[in-house]
């Protein structure tokens, strides 16, 4: 994703450079243990085993891969390796071409999606009971989703390959880079629309009725008439619910849509308008970057811990842990 021409590297070692790394650093060392306990704290409560739990665990499982994948941190350590033909390839395919961490972040953006089609359906269409996700088709959705991530990113696994030029700082070349983009505009189209603004689009829809259906119409977790005792709770648990669905739209749309709107701003400007803007583009293009990345540092955070029924399991898992060590 980065830009791999040797104007763009001539300061690699810059502050700048060393900030980025830093920030990815921060992001790896907290999200990666993040991501293990939701996975943790799924698998082993019993009580959590629901669709919309086993989706988070789908959610982690890709966050977590992201981040040990995590482009960021490979960039400023390779930066200035030469590698052979083979090994070169492989390493561009796998770590600092980015390869595999666009097929984890699609099915990050499919999860999610996937999320908020089945929160609508649970809350907004109670009855439709044959639109349910059941814990069953579970499996088989999630494949679905991981198959439609790798079709999705055969481009990418096909043209990361390292770059022959020995002047080139960069070794690696990639279609999500200022150098490279102009060869891929329908691909880079087709993925701003089919995983930025599509998926935005569906879990506004589906977010808008969840709040319609709680203050507007009333229809989701109304209080019976007469039961004045349950009103607070009532308004208690709107408010719960209304503050963890707009965290999660502000979270996606800040982190996922830049990236897609400011690769799909460079398809349709000239090559020369790119070239004369190059340092500023560069810059943007890393903040970008880092925001998709950090996404999967904040969604444990924002969908599980926010949780009491996360927080509950937390506790849970870590005091069993502190019990057994002092029994040693």
């Amino acid at each position: 994703m980065a830009s791999n021409s040797s104007a763009d590297n001539n300061s690699y070692s810059s502050g700048q450079d060393v900030a980025f790394a830093v920030m990815y650093s921060f992001i790896v060392i907290i999200g990666v243990p993040a991501n293990c306990i939701v996975i943790t704290i799924v698998r082993k409560t019993p009580s959590m085993h629901t669709t919309t739990n086993y989706l988070l665990m789908n959610l982690a499982v890709a966050d977590l891969i992201t981040l040990i994948m995590c482009p960021g941190i490979y960039d400023f350590s390779l930066n200035k390796v030469r590698l052979d033909k083979t090994v070169g390839d492989f390493i561009c395919k796998l770590f600092v071409g980015n390869a595999v961490v666009p097929i984890t972040i699609n099915v990050a953006v499919l999860t999610v999606s996937t999320i908020a089609v089945e929160r609508y359906l649970a809350l907004v269409k109670p009855f439709h009971t044959g639109l349910r996700l059941t814990k069953k088709r579970v499996p088989y959705v999630v494949a679905l989703l991981w198959t439609l991530a790798v079709l999705s990113c055969i481009p990418d696994l096909i043209t990361n390959t390292i770059d022959p030029n020995p002047l080139s700082t960069y070794p690696c070349k990639r279609p999500w880079s200022l150098d490279e983009y102009f060869h891929h505009k329908g691909f880079i189209v087709f993925t701003g629309v089919f995983f930025g603004f599509f998926p935005s689009i569906v879990i506004f829809f589906c977010y808008f009725g969840i709040f319609r259906g709680l203050f507007i119409t009333n229809t989701i977790c109304a209080t019976p008439e007469g039961s004045r005792n349950t009103a607070l709770e009532d308004q208690r648990s709107k408010k719960q619910l209304f503050k963890l669905l707009l965290w999660l739209m502000i979270l996606f749309c800040l982190c996922t849509l830049p990236f897609a709107i400011f690769f799909i701003y460079l398809t349709a400007i000239e090559t020369t308008t790119v070239a004369s803007n190059r340092e500023c583009l560069f810059f943007v293009h890393r903040m970008v970057r880092f925001l998709l990345i950090a996404n999967s540092f904040c969604n444990p955070l924002v969908y599980a811990f926010q949780s009491s029924n996360y927080r509950e399991g937390f506790k849970r898992i870590f005091c069993c842990k502190s019990l057994s060590e002092r029994n040693k």
